[in-house]
């Protein structure tokens, strides 16, 4: 029971469903209560212990019902197997008819005289025990450490060789060498259960890869998903690596949003409690102690949304209005040529359809850093204070107009801090047409960000400053 609960949770894990080494031992005094046998009943306990979330429930339920239904599949078929060999004996020789009793009872008295435990086990046609059998072969092997799909021959053969079959194949080589029809019958028996075994062992591998390897998969192309040049991501991967910027983002949030508050405990501020106890002659009647509060932002984003740098914006305003119970005040504007703001854009649609409507409408012009840093300053400016934390997202790359630095230094010198994010590498800058130069002293920060990562990596760094 121990190890087949230990398979399950590790299914449930490959399926990125969070469950401690506690809810582990409560599923397993769940399981010694209530048994494997009643499954509706182990589906609804085992859910209520392991599973957390209308998200991590509806994955439970595959899992279970993948998990369970093979094992009962396979215990089922051995035992199934085993009823129909042992119901019929077949006649080689029709002449021999009238010896099949007399023959069977030798064939019976030379099955118990097999020296390979496989053998035996296989004559002994029990379902269950040949399922647990090759569940603890497939675990000694590491089957569930299986990723591919071209290395499920691999582990069958290995699964079959931690059961015994070479013992077997000798036992059957010898029965070969005898001519008798007790012999040829034990033999018959044998081979069509070691065909059956292996068919179940395949089964139980293929089972495995469902279970384990397709999850790893996943996980990894969205690791390789999240490090990729988010304006080389193809359009029939937005959702996906939409997906994954929504699960970065409540990462963040649930690292960062909760605010600390210590006005009852914590630190003795000791200047404050002897001020609050001057009357007192000193006598400590009233404690002050140092609370921790946290200041979330202001956020002003600005995004160059034309050619390639339009993909990166368009997963940047995703990454911050996610971030909304953290930074509950972001204004958002982009640009082309000309700027607008397009935070009611947001508040009034579903935020993949704005999106769409504003990359429609802003994306399609030439590119003119100056011309937008002037219509900012009509739009903006003059809200900018030092709670205002301003993030430029773009390339710098002005079609050689002009830059309009000055209009970047006052956003500089009115806010807390300036972030730029430029989507190029480092040895792009100030190249060509890019006035990056013009820009970067104005910024607190100047970042390389290309992936999902890199986001998550300079938002977090964002968020820990405040």
């Amino acid at each position: 029971m121990h190890q087949l609960l230990g398979d399950f949770i590790h299914a449930l894990r490959q399926a990125d469903i969070p469950i401690s080494t506690a809810e582990t031992l409560d599923a397993i005094r769940t399981a010694q209560l209530l048994g494997l046998e009643q499954r509706p009943q182990l589906k609804l306990a085992l859910g209520l212990v392991l599973a957390k979330s209308e998200a991590h429930k509806h994955s439970y339920d595959i899992v279970f019902e993948h998990f369970f239904s093979a094992q009962t599949a396979m215990s089922h078929d051995t035992a199934v197997e085993a009823d129909n060999s042992d119901s019929t004996v077949s006649v080689v020789e029709a002449g021999e008819a009238e010896t099949v009793d007399e023959s069977s009872v030798e064939a019976q008295a030379l099955a118990e005289q097999l020296q390979s435990p496989l053998a035996l086990q296989l004559m002994a046609g029990e379902g269950s025990q040949m399922a647990s059998a090759i569940a603890e072969a497939g675990q000694s092997e590491n089957v569930n450490q299986i990723q591919f799909f071209t290395q499920k021959g691999r582990y069958r053969y290995r699964i079959m060789q931690q059961l015994g079959v070479e013992a077997l194949n000798q036992e059957l080589l010898q029965l070969e060498t005898q001519q008798s029809l007790p012999a040829r019958q034990v033999l018959q028996q044998l081979e069509q259960r070691k065909l059956r075994l292996s068919e179940q062992v395949g089964d139980y591998v293929e089972q495995q890869y469902l279970l384990y390897a397709e999850q790893k998969n996943q996980r990894q192309f969205d690791q390789n998903l999240s490090q990729i040049k988010l304006s080389h991501i193809d359009t029939h991967h937005y959702q996906r690596m939409s997906r994954l910027v929504r699960k970065a983002a409540k990462q963040l949030a649930s690292q960062h949003g909760r605010r600390r508050k210590q006005s009852k405990r914590g630190m003795l501020d000791v200047r404050k409690t002897i001020a609050a106890n001057a009357a007192f002659d000193g006598i400590q009647f009233r404690t002050r102690w140092r609370a921790t509060r946290i200041e979330r932002p202001k956020v002003m984003a600005i995004c160059d949304v034309s050619g390639s740098v339009s993909r990166m914006a368009r997963f940047l305003l995703l990454f911050l209005y996610c971030l909304q119970d953290v930074l509950p005040k972001v204004r958002s504007f982009v640009f082309a040529s000309n700027m607008g703001e397009v935070t009611q854009s947001f508040a009034k649609q579903d935020l993949e359809d704005a999106l769409a409507e504003i990359m429609n409408e802003w994306a399609n012009q030439p590119t003119d850093y100056g011309r937008a840093l002037v219509d900012f300053s009509g739009l903006a400016l003059d809200q900018i204070d030092r709670h205002t934390t301003v993030i430029m997202l773009g390339d710098a790359r002005n079609n050689n107009a002009p830059a309009e630095a000055q209009v970047w230094e006052q956003v500089y010198r009115r806010s807390k801090r300036v972030l730029w994010l430029n989507p190029e590498s480092r040895n792009s800058w100030n190249t060509g047409d890019s006035v990056m130069a013009s820009y970067a002293p104005y910024c607190s920060q100047v970042e390389v960000c290309q992936s999902l990562r890199d986001l998550q990596r300079i938002l977090g760094g964002l968020l820990k400053l405040n």
